[in-house]
């Protein structure tokens, strides 16, 4: 574990997020990881990914909640049975193969509380993306084919679901810079030397060359 290093990235929908840590990966060589946790909690569920991707990094209401029903307290699974998770157990499932793959490598990981979950990690460096509202409702239009209205709600939507999710299972404030080594305006550096501004930083926090 001494020899490796994480690298934690939280963001805003519509910021780039997964484009710098695509980048980071290429650049430093080393595992972006992003929906192989969802993948992991999918298989190990006997469920389609597709039922667990609208879960992820928010909420459910009360009433979504209530019909959410099963043993509450055990992650284990009868094999060929499916069992929809709480989003308490659904957290504590994503966490645990997070871990595990820390433990393996250094690895980069995108949201899902990780900056949180691997917080006793020896060697990690979190960052914060974002970007200008302009550019995000540009990039979600584009991305999900929607018109300028819509692509509106689901950021402001998508917000909310972000910031609630990680107050109530990670008591972080989300968007207090003091949260994060480094926050980074992709509207203002861009990809390229957002990669730059990381890799300067691990390289000064964590000594890695």
């Amino acid at each position: 574990m001494e020899s490796h290093y994480i690298i934690t990235i939280s963001h805003m929908i519509g910021c780039g997020g997964a484009e710098v840590g695509q980048r980071l990966s290429k650049a430093l060589s080393i595992p972006f990881v992003d929906r192989e946790i969802l993948k992991h909690v999918a298989d190990y569920l006997n469920l389609p990914e597709s039922d667990l991707q609208e879960r992820e990094e928010r909420v459910a209401s009360f009433w979504e909640q209530f019909f959410i029903v099963g043993p509450v307290g055990t992650l284990t699974v009868p094999s060929g049975e499916k069992y929809m998770p709480t989003d308490r157990e659904l957290f504590e499932l994503e966490s645990k193969f997070i871990k595990e793959i820390a433990q393996k490598g250094s690895a980069i990981f995108l949201g899902r509380g990780a900056i949180y979950v691997l917080r006793d990690f020896p060697k990690k460096f979190s960052i914060f993306v974002y970007a200008e509202m302009e550019d995000r409702i540009n990039r979600v239009s584009q991305l999900y084919n929607l018109s300028r209205t819509e692509a509106i709600e689901m950021i402001n939507k998508n917000d909310r679901d972000r910031e609630n999710y990680m107050k109530t299972f990670t008591k972080i404030p989300w968007l207090d810079p003091r949260t994060y080594d480094l926050c980074v305006n992709t509207s203002s550096v861009g990809f390229d030397n957002a990669v730059k501004y990381v890799i300067d930083g691990i390289n000064h926090k964590l000594k890695i060359k």
